[in-house]
């Protein structure tokens, strides 16, 4: 093996299982906060700042609280936290703010994970409040999983589009059905969910802190990598392992995105037509 192959393995590895572990985390949390932003921009131009408080109210706590988790795993010092304080003036809804040692290894990871906290935190509870609301919810789990199984087949790209496709059909198919719109709890988890799935996002801010700690993120698969190429695995094979354990999170990810458009395409079409009765002109939430 040349050492330009060597290098090639060693990177291809290495991006590619944080791409398997962290893609969909900034995928989705970046489509979500495009989603997101439209449906609170709707609530407010025709109802005013405080109708958007009507999902903000559950959804902003939780996402101050991912935050606020990582920065006690990490040993961040929080020195301010308002998990739900909305400022009209700057637009915030909640913050957390914290102090770290640059020169901590530790604290500079966490910076990374302070950063899409809300995420991971976020679809914790949206599983966690579907798990418990949701009839038969085990079946739409293992149907994903099921689905999951035949991953490591064929083209990786493509069975990591496959799967999350997959995913986003099975809970379409099994949540989505006769009996379960006949069950309040099915009514409660909706609102419920949309108010969660609309702020499980990844706002610039929260982006910008992210990428302060990727180098420490990056170094522990770089030296993993190392070590099983010199020992003579191929890169290739810590990716199928990798992408065979994303089912469940896929269709976690593919429910909250799912929710946020849901409550976009529920609260756009009443803010439009209040706004032409009431003011006479077409509402752009852009």
């Amino acid at each position: 093996m040349t050492a330009l192959i060597f290098i090639k393995d060693l990177v291809v590895a290495t991006f590619g299982q944080m791409a398997s572990i962290f893609g969909g985390i900034f995928i989705f949390g970046l489509l979500i906060h495009f989603i997101s932003r439209l449906t609170f921009a709707s609530l407010e131009r025709a109802f005013g700042i405080r109708a958007s408080y009507l999902v903000a109210w559950l959804g902003t706590p939780i996402h101050e609280a991912g935050h606020a988790v990582f920065c006690l795993i990490f040993g961040h010092r929080i020195t301010a936290i308002a998990f739900f304080k909305p400022d009209p003036d700057t637009g915030d809804l909640g913050y957390v703010a914290h102090r770290w040692n640059p020169k901590n290894p530790w604290h500079v990871l966490g910076n990374f994970f302070i950063g899409i906290g809300p995420v991971i935190f976020g679809c914790a509870v949206l599983f966690a409040v579907f798990y418990l609301l949701v009839p038969n919810s085990s079946v739409v789990w293992n149907s994903i999983r099921d689905a999951a199984g035949h991953i490591g087949e064929g083209n990786l790209l493509a069975g990591y589009l496959t799967l999350f496709k997959d995913s986003g059909l099975i809970m379409l198919r099994t949540v989505f059905t006769a009996s379960n719109l006949s069950s309040w709890t099915f009514w409660v988890f909706m609102y419920l969910s949309i108010c969660i799935a609309s702020n499980i996002r990844l706002s610039p801010s929260d982006l910008k802190g992210t990428l302060s700690g990727l180098g420490c993120v990056v170094l522990p698969f770089l030296l993993i990598n190392l070590i099983g190429l010199l020992c003579g695995a191929a890169g290739g094979d810590f990716l199928p392992l990798t992408a065979s354990s994303l089912g469940i999170v896929s269709g976690i990810f593919s429910l909250a995105l799912i929710m946020a458009l849901i409550g976009l395409i529920i609260i756009y079409p009443i803010a439009a037509l209040y706004t032409k009765i009431r003011h006479g002109y077409f509402l752009r939430p852009f």
